[in-house]
């Protein structure tokens, strides 16, 4: 479980600009929220992200890079089921795709993606980023400052879900 998490981490840093990827033909979806009075209105917006699915074409060879799956060695997993859940929303979807996330105020939790293509199956972690940050000046009471500008933040900023990738957002499957 681990080692896929971990791959799954690396392969922005592996997939490179010359992977083909496929076209997304269906229209984006739209994540369901779980609570709808509190959560409905913490959202800012939507933010689209493009999910794909990803498989290593030859293990041995991804081992003598040290692990790194490259471009050259991974294809693209078009159909496979997924699901990206958290405390706040919920939606499944066929990859590839294109899902609506929301963008929200005070910081919501991690997002998971789980995705099956028959008897391959891969999970990824989408962390909540912060969009902005309130910024606190320098002082004599520079800890209190600090402590009392995060709490300001938690509360004010915007938070969103980014891709692990440039295209958006790559789980491998194995």
């Amino acid at each position: 479980m681990f080692r896929k998490l971990a791959l799954a981490g690396a392969l922005p840093l592996a997939l490179g600009a010359c992977m083909q990827n496929a076209e997304v033909t269906t229209p984006p979806v739209t994540v369901a929220l779980k609570n709808q009075s509190t959560t409905a209105p913490r959202i800012q917006g939507y933010k689209e992200l493009t999910f794909r699915t990803h498989v290593v074409l030859d293990k041995e060879k991804m081992k003598a890079t040290g692990g790194q799956p490259s471009s050259a060695n991974m294809r693209e997993v078009v159909g496979a089921r997924c699901t990206i859940e958290s405390t706040e929303f919920k939606a499944t979807f066929i990859t590839p795709a294109k899902v609506n996330v929301p963008v929200l105020k005070r910081r919501p939790t991690p997002a998971y993606v789980q995705c099956n293509a028959g008897e391959q199956s891969g999970r990824t972690t989408l962390k909540p980023e912060l969009n902005g940050t309130v910024v606190g000046g320098a002082s004599a009471a520079g800890l209190l400052a600090a402590a009392i500008t995060a709490g300001i933040a938690a509360g004010r900023d915007n938070w969103s879900f980014i891709g692990n990738h440039t295209s958006g957002v790559s789980i491998l499957v194995e």
